[in-house]
């Protein structure tokens, strides 16, 4: 009974979309107009969702992390350690169970590599049940205390709402990739306070796009979203996430300080180097551990180490006077998102006041920012490589604080007169670790900017942000974002002209009609075809309608040279099986790429699916000239 209710509205929805088109068609309005009534319905709605999700993680961190912890630090037997790794583990095998439950089928990517790997190669299209997958099980990572941050996942739950709102309103295949950058915005806008740094974030992460076409759907789904999400959250103005009004010292960056924001920038790359590689290598031990461990416990048994990190933290600190002064009671550093320990290490105030430590409370400082630097790397590995939900902006903030004010700490005991400071050092380093781990400098550089408020940081940041960028573009090459994908073979773009080739499909594009051959026919007759129709390529069938290859130009050309020898010779003998027809559905850069591979003219195009008993039709012939057309096109707005 319920099914064929869904089947009733369905149908409305699409005759009502059909009816709307028709009508906008005949006013006049063009897609692009509508985009930016959509980027208003997109903001809105990740702004809910971000809400929602946020209300969902302090759910499971109130009633199930929060008291466990401050159980375990209350008392003083110490085999309540062993409660610590549980915590994440369980709150992993839940996560497991979810997906189970949720969605049987297999998910090639998750996060944000996955709606990159869709905007390239599936269309750009996202199914709706990706936002509640991802709002639940990365509510119950984040939750448990597994150590992650919220902001990649609210940016997927975002791209779904994106795409789902294309989908309903049957925007096209060309201009999805836009909505789903509107939501991506919107996400990150929302759940940092960071309208500017969203924008950014879409434009120079997902769509690699900086065209007026994209920026304005863009800019106004990241103003709804943020707007809606402060409503929501009980109202007021927009604050930095990290902003504090009375953090001491002034920031003061002079010429004399340069080298050393360069060396800043340096260590910088050089963790995120640290950190791209410690989760590359854990995610393949991962992968060789499921041949002798079911995959069903991998993310719990990777929430469970990464709470072993944990309990190296209050082990080396818990009993420390010094460290007790500066943590609350019932608080682990590495768990969660660790923005409380990121407040306290950008706070001029808790490395005292900007005054020079003497003796054991430097070494205790160093020791602790040393210590949950490395930690926060690994804890972070073992909770998404075996298969967490949730992303590596939180964490990338934390490691960049931690060893900017680790690297700042030394500076300062060990040349007085430099007038460094540990806690400007902090705050500058979250940013370069970021730029580096993402591969995207801007965007950290104003995503900074707006987490503190503090305008005095931008000279120091745009320095240490490119120098650590570069170090991680001439170590790794990629980021952490764009890795999955290289290893499944898929380069992104780097500018918009392989975005605007990633945007069209060949069903877009205008196809010459195809001559058909047939292997065992002479080649005398495709000669006299050739030279009667001016035809130059030939598609080659066989009799049950199969693609075998293509007979080209050049082929012809060389019997055209001994003609005697054409009524000997049959168009088996000259068919060049090794070039692929192309699909209805691919995008041009696929295309592209097989052009480049194989050096024709022209390509045979084939439907995506075939009738039942029957190969795929036959459709036309796609040439370089079109293809080139159409990217023209697509640079040319």
């Amino acid at each position: 009974m319920f099914k064929p209710f869904v089947e009733r509205l369905f149908r409305a929805v699409f005759s009502w979309r059909l009816r709307a088109q028709q009508r906008l068609a005949r006013w006049g309005v063009r897609e692009q107009t509508l985009l930016v009534a959509m980027a208003f319905i997109v903001g809105v709605l990740t702004g809910w969702t971000t809400w929602l999700f946020d209300q969902c993680v302090r759910l499971v961190e109130r009633w199930y992390f929060k008291p466990v912890v401050e159980w375990t630090h209350a008392t003083t037997w110490w085999p309540c350690y062993i409660l610590l790794p549980l915590i994440p583990a369980i709150g992993g095998l839940a996560l497991v169970l979810w997906r189970r439950l949720w969605d049987r089928q297999h998910v090639r990517l998750h996060g944000l590599a996955g709606v990159l790997y869709a905007l390239s190669r599936e269309s750009s299209k996202l199914k709706p049940s990706l936002a509640v997958e991802t709002l639940v099980a990365s509510s119950l990572t984040i939750g448990s205390g597994g150590s992650a941050g919220p902001e990649a996942p609210i940016a997927v739950i975002g791209s779904a709402v994106g795409s789902a709102v294309g989908g309903v309103l049957g925007i096209s295949r060309r201009n999805l990739p836009v909505l789903i950058g509107c939501g991506a915005a919107g996400g990150i806008s929302a759940v940092f306070g960071a309208p500017i740094a969203g924008v950014l974030f879409a434009m120079e992460v997902m769509l690699r796009d900086f065209s007026v076409r994209t920026l304005t759907p863009i800019v106004i789904s990241s103003v709804l979203s943020t707007t809606t999400y402060v409503a929501l959250s009980g109202g007021g103005s927009v604050r930095g996430l990290f902003q504090m009004p009375n953090a001491g010292p002034a920031f003061i960056f002079t010429f004399h300080a340069l080298p050393f924001y360069i060396l800043l920038g340096a260590v910088c790359g050089l963790l995120a180097v640290i950190f791209t590689r410690g989760y590359v290598l854990i995610e393949k031990l991962s992968h060789q551990a499921q041949r002798r461990i079911p995959p069903f416990f991998m993310p719990a048994l990777g929430a469970a180490l990464s709470g072993v990190c944990g309990i190296a933290i209050l082990i080396l600190f818990r009993n420390n006077p010094f460290m007790q002064h500066r943590f609350a009671t019932g608080y682990v550093p590495i768990f969660a998102d660790g923005y409380p320990t990121i407040l306290r290490m950008i706070n001029p105030a808790w490395y005292g006041a900007g005054q020079l430590f003497h003796g054991q409370d430097v070494r205790l400082t160093l020791e602790f920012l040393v210590a949950v630097c490395l930690l926060k790397i690994l804890a972070t590995s073992l909770t998404l490589a075996p298969g967490g939900s949730g992303g590596i902006f939180a964490p990338s903030l934390f490691i960049g604080a931690a060893g900017g004010g680790a690297l700042g700490l030394l500076l300062e005991h060990y040349l007085p007169g430099a007038g460094v400071r540990p806690g400007n050092f902090a705050m500058v380093g979250m940013g370069a670790v970021l730029a580096a781990a993402i591969q995207a400098p801007l965007t950290a550089i104003i995503l900074l900017f707006e987490l503190t408020r503090n305008y005095a940081v931008m000279l120091p940041i745009m320095l240490a942000a490119v120098t650590a960028t570069v170090i991680q573009q001439l170590l790794v090459g990629e980021s952490l974002y764009s890795l999955p994908l290289k290893h499944l073979g898929i380069r992104l773009g780097a500018a918009v002209g392989i975005s605007s080739l990633q945007r069209v499909s060949v069903d877009q594009l205008e196809l010459a009609q195809a001559p058909v051959a047939r292997p065992d026919e002479p080649l005398s007759n495709i000669l006299a075809r050739s030279h009667q129709n001016g035809m130059d390529d030939f598609v080659v069938l066989d009799a049950g309608g199969n693609y075998l290859g293509l007979l080209t130009i050049d082929d012809l050309k060389t019997v055209m040279l001994e003609p005697e020898a054409a009524p000997l010779l049959l168009v088996g003998e000259l068919l060049r099986t090794d070039v692929p027809p192309v699909k209805l559905h691919d995008t041009l850069d696929v295309v592209l790429a097989m052009f480049a591979r194989h050096e024709v003219a022209r390509l045979a195009v084939l439907d995506d699916v075939a009738s039942t008993g029957k190969p795929p039709a036959l459709l036309g012939l796609l040439s370089r000239a079109e293809l080139m057309r159409r990217y023209y096109q697509e640079l040319g707005g």
